[in-house]
């Protein structure tokens, strides 16, 4: 029981992240974010003007896009993973889709800085 209750929160939290990450950026690219706000892809590169700020979110907009895909890909594998093998599998799955996805962002972040830079 403990396992799925543990498989269902990282889930959930994989799924959140994207949708969180993806509302975000997408805001950020069509210009409904502030850059002076608290949220958003936030280097000293996309926060130097309103034109660097869209570029960046804009530029990311594919990569952190594809969240949804690692999210949807987590759920397909950690599921059976669980419910084949037991033992916290799914969870170890969840793990890794989690993993995955802060890898994503992290190069969504460095694409976003490098057209930044390019729209200063």
């Amino acid at each position: 029981m403990e396992e799925a209750l543990g498989l269902v929160s990282i889930l959930c939290g994989v799924v959140g992240i994207s949708a969180a990450c993806i509302a975000v950026t997408r805001s950020g690219s069509d210009g409904r974010l502030p850059r002076d706000g608290a949220v958003g892809i936030r280097t000293r590169h996309t926060t130097a003007s309103e034109a660097a700020w869209r570029a960046g979110h804009t530029a990311a907009l594919p990569l952190v896009a594809t969240t949804a895909w690692v999210a949807a890909a987590t759920a397909v594998l950690a599921v059976p993973a669980q419910l084949w093998f037991g033992g916290g599998w799914g969870v170890v799955a969840g793990l890794c889709g989690m993993a995955c996805e802060v890898i994503v962002l992290v190069r969504a972040t460095m694409t976003a800085d490098r057209a930044a830079r390019r729209a200063s």
